[in-house]
This record gives C-alpha cells, structure tokens and sequence, in this order.
C-alpha cells in the first residue's frame, strides 16, 4: 500500500514539473494593474550580466530607482550578458535586457553572431543609456606595448558568442595577426580580469563602461597598460560598423596603469531592450520612472553619469512604442 502511495506522490509531481515547464516554456509574462491615478503596477524583470561587471551597477541603479519612483517593481537579474539576455527576452523569460549596441544590432539584422540564426525582427529598444569602452588590457611584466605586439601571446579575444568577437578579430587583422598567430582564449570579465593577474594570458580584450568592476580589483594589485587602437584602424573600423564611434580611456582609471595619456579606443553604447511584445503601458511607465528620477542616482558611477534626456533616445534598432511615447512627449522623438 506504501509502495502505490509512493507512486502516486511521485507522479503527482512529475505531473507538476512537466506542466511547470510547458508553462515556463510560454514565457515571463509580466502582469500590469491600472491603477485609480492612472498609473500602472507591475513587476519587470531585468537582465543585466556577471555582478562585476558595469551592467549589472548600473541595472541595479535604475531598477533601484524606478522601483522607489513609480508603482513598478524591478528585479535585476544577473545574467552572462547581452547574447543571453537576448535570448531570454525573445523567450519572455525576462521583461527587459541590457547590452552593447553591436549585439541588439547584429541580433535584430542577422549580422555577425547571429548570422546562422538570421533576423530577429520582434527586438526593440528601450533606451540608450552610456557608451561603452573596448580595454585592451595587457600586464607591464608581458613587455607588451603595441596591439602588434600581441602575436605569439596568449590574450584573451573575449567572449565566446559575442558580437564583437568578431570586432576584435578585426582590429587584430588590421595589425596584421591573425587567431594563429596567437594563443587565444574566451573568457568573461571575472576569469580575464582574475587570468591577467595570475599571468595565465598576456592580454585582454574586454568591453565595459570604465571602471570596469572585475578589472578594477586585479588592478590593485597587478601593473598594466591598455593599449591603444590607431585612427586609420577606429576609421577603417567604423567605416564597417556604423553603429560603433571612437571613444577614449582617460589615464588613471585604474589604479597601477601606466598610461600616462588617453587611450583611443572604440566606444559602443548600452542599451535597454524588450521584445515587441512587451506591454506598451508598463514600458511606458519604465522608461518615464528612469528618467524622472535620473538625479537620484545619476553620481552612482562614471557610466550613470553619462544617462542623459540627449542621447536616452538614439536609436540602433526601432525604439518600442512604449518607450517612444514617453520620448515624444518630452520632444526628443518624432
């Protein structure tokens, strides 16, 4: 009799599991409540990426602020980042995504990484929050001083799917090193940044707001440079992907660098996302909380900062309805 009621339980939940999972499987989808003074409850969930990296600071800023400043709750969630984040909106697994402008771009034409998966037409951007900086890291015992300096090394190119992976290969091919020439190796910021410091690579490619967080705790403890990219190979870069601008790296950043100016790099904005289908109204609210409350944690870090009703509303792929409606109204769209 035991054993059949054992049965019983465990099918009961087996039950339960595959019909949670062909509920999951439909997507986050996130509940709104019309509220008497016309404003709009419900919870959003935000994908960031690792929590040391300038994403996951930022996301937490706003999702803080907007929860404060409106009827919304915002869940920030770390992620591995722009192409999973990506992948979850599409799904619906979560309401909205961060990510650099290459990897909404390259997603929504089927460019790029997602050349094999083709368009992804239902993205649709949130706003465009700051500019991201290309650090190519290398360590002062590598000797190394020059990107041409990289061949025969071992250097982290980044990480492993992302869109500019293919950028960074690019600017290597400019200088005349091809993934031969060097011993290469995809990792994150934590495991570059923790590699670097260990004397396990030479060098690293790594896109982030400056100070990257990861970066920033080996730099207080192992002397490197960052090597800057010339004006002919930014031009001849930029000139392939519009979406990209030249930027500089300030010196003294981080602390045991040894730059002594500037460094020129290449600069690709941070964006929020959804999929089309989000709700226009929620978004709506979002968006308008981020703003409106910008003072609340605008000095939060040298990437907040940079937030700004100028450039919220640049536009890399078509801006959700939602998202539109609250810039209209403030004149900065059409």
């Amino acid at each position: 009799m035991k054993k059949k009621i054992t049965a019983v339980v465990y099918g009961i939940m087996i039950i339960a599991l595959v019909f949670a999972y062909f509920q999951n499987r439909e997507g986050h989808v996130a509940k709104k409540i019309e509220n008497a003074d016309g404003t709009y409850s419900g919870s959003l969930t935000l994908g960031t990426a690792s929590s040391t990296g300038t994403f996951y600071y930022v996301g937490a800023a706003i999702g803080n602020a907007v929860s404060k400043a409106t009827p919304l709750n915002i869940n920030v969630q770390a992620t591995s980042g722009s192409n999973e984040n990506i992948s979850m909106t599409l799904n619906q697994d979560i309401d909205l995504g961060m990510a650099n402008c290459d990897s909404i771009y390259s997603a929504y034409n089927g460019t790029m990484s997602y050349s094999d998966a083709g368009p992804q037409e239902d993205l649709r951007e949130v706003a465009s929050l700051y500019q991201s900086q290309l650090h190519i890291f290398a360590t002062e015992s590598s000797g190394i001083k020059d990107i041409a300096d990289l061949k025969g090394k071992k250097v982290c190119v980044g990480s492993q799917g992302t869109s500019y992976l293919f950028i960074n290969q690019k600017i290597l091919d400019a200088y005349g090193i091809s993934m031969k020439d060097i011993q290469p190796f995809y990792m994150n910021y934590a495991e570059s940044a923790e590699a670097l410091a260990n004397g396990d690579i030479d060098a690293a490619f790594q896109t982030g707001g400056y100070p990257i967080a990861g970066i920033q705790q080996s730099a207080a403890t192992t002397a490197f440079r960052m090597l800057p990219i010339s004006d002919e190979v930014i031009d001849s870069i930029i000139e392939e992907f519009p979406f990209i601008n030249k930027t500089t790296i300030p010196a003294g950043v981080y602390e045991h660098q040894s730059n002594e100016s500037e460094v020129n790099t290449l600069g690709y904005m941070t964006t929020i996302f959804c999929s089309a289908a989000a709700d226009e109204d929620l978004i709506y609210s979002f968006v308008k909380g981020m703003m409106e409350s910008l003072d609340t944690y605008h000095d939060t870090n040298d990437a907040t900062r940079q937030i700004s009703a100028e450039t919220i509303a640049t536009e890399h792929i078509p801006i959700h309805e939602g998202a539109l409606r609250y810039y209209r109204e403030i004149g900065i769209a059409q």
